[in-house]
């Protein structure tokens, strides 16, 4: 792939092949039980539609998949879908609870109908954080996970979720999980993975990223990569928050530690099945703290205080480093066009195979962003 802007008969191919695709796709739906071969050619069997990048590559055309995470930014969606980049949002609006219940919170289904009529693919991201709250909740985690009854009403209530809202699938993203909840989570995922390809439906999994099988502190640890990687269809790794408010400033994904996570993960997992974490943000570091920071406000700042855009060498992301008109010192790391583009060639060059990239989050990001990610790899 070039990076070269696509020219106009380009673009019209383009969309004649997205149509054909979405016809060829639509009569898939009709059978009852297809085939299909991710990247490694491995035959995959599901019931219903498959997310759409797995179409590609038995029709003859090499991309990635593009998924991004939402809050329900619904600008970001116009000007995603209005570049072509991305195939998949997960709107992160669900909670599991402690019951078994599945809360929710900024719920907007007509957002998801945009979406749908987009031509994209729809999970539904559910995390472990207590309702109208935010922070994960390893507590509500275990509670699901205790029997195999707590386990199979939470199932079904996500199941139901899935199939009422009109979702293609579930978006699992558990955090603040410890070492011992290694084997029940697997389990709990299994399950979850087989009742939902029972209805045609997916699973998609955030995983924190490690380089060896055990892990290093309790998050790495209770995620098994392999049986993980075994039960679900898309596998994405969050390869991001490197640095952040606990940590001295730094970037958030050096391109060394990206790579060795990837290398790790290729491993384990079949590679058609793992995305690369894509983040659309960085932090300032000031007054003993850490703000999230985007694109646009760090642009802002360096030409408010007249500073020089610096360059990491380890990661390729911007930086800057300035003192505010109430002389609090700044030092910032954030994500611009050469940034994003330092991870996307990293991927073409070392990990070709996998599946592609999971953006966080929609709304962070530059417009100029989108353009970037459909000229890369689409």
């Amino acid at each position: 792939m070039n990076g070269s802007r696509r020219t106009t008969s380009e673009r019209i191919m383009r969309r004649r092949r997205r149509a054909a695709l979405a016809a060829f796709a639509a009569a898939l739906a009709a059978i009852a039980l297809f085939f299909v071969l991710d990247r490694e050619g491995t035959k995959l069997e599901r019931p219903g539609k498959p997310p759409l990048g797995y179409l590609r590559e038995p029709l003859g055309e090499r991309t990635y998949r593009v998924t991004a995470w939402s809050l329900g930014d619904g600008d970001s969606l116009v000007s995603a879908t209005g570049a072509e980049a991305v195939d998949e949002v997960d709107f992160d609006w669900y909670q599991s609870q402690e019951d078994g219940s599945v809360a929710s919170r900024h719920e907007n289904l007509d957002l998801v109908a945009a979406a749908r009529n987009s031509g994209l693919n729809i999970f539904a991201t559910v995390t472990n954080q207590p309702a109208g709250k935010l922070g994960f909740s390893r507590d509500i985690a275990a509670a699901i996970m205790a029997s195999p009854e707590s386990r199979r009403r939470h199932i079904e209530n996500l199941v139901a979720l899935a199939r009422e809202k009109g979702f293609d699938g579930i978006d699992l993203d558990w955090e603040a999980l410890k070492a011992e909840d290694r084997q029940p989570f697997a389990t709990f995922v299994e399950e979850l993975a087989a009742a939902l390809h029972a209805e045609g439906r997916f699973l998609s999994i955030a995983v924190f990223p490690k380089t060896q099988k055990r892990g290093r502190w309790d998050t790495q640890r209770a995620m098994d990569y392999e049986r993980l990687g075994a039960a679900v269809d898309e596998f994405k790794v969050m390869t991001y928050n490197f640095s952040g408010p606990w940590s001295d400033p730094g970037p958030q994904a050096p391109l060394a530690w990206a790579d060795e996570v990837l290398s790790f993960a290729e491993s384990q997992v079949p590679a058609g099945k793992i995305y690369l974490g894509i983040p659309f943000y960085g932090y300032d570091w000031h007054a003993g703290k850490a703000t999230a920071v985007r694109s646009a406000g760090a642009s802002e700042a360096a030409a408010r205080y007249g500073v020089k855009v610096g360059r990491d060498a380890a990661s390729g992301e911007a930086t800057l480093r300035y003192t505010d008109g109430e002389g609090v010192a700044h030092v910032v790391y954030y994500q611009d066009e050469r940034a994003i583009a330092a991870k996307l060639d990293q991927m073409h060059r070392k990990h070709p195979r996998i599946a592609g990239i999971a953006i966080w989050v929609m709304g962070q990001e530059d417009p100029a962003f989108w353009d970037l990610i459909a000229r890369r790899l689409r």
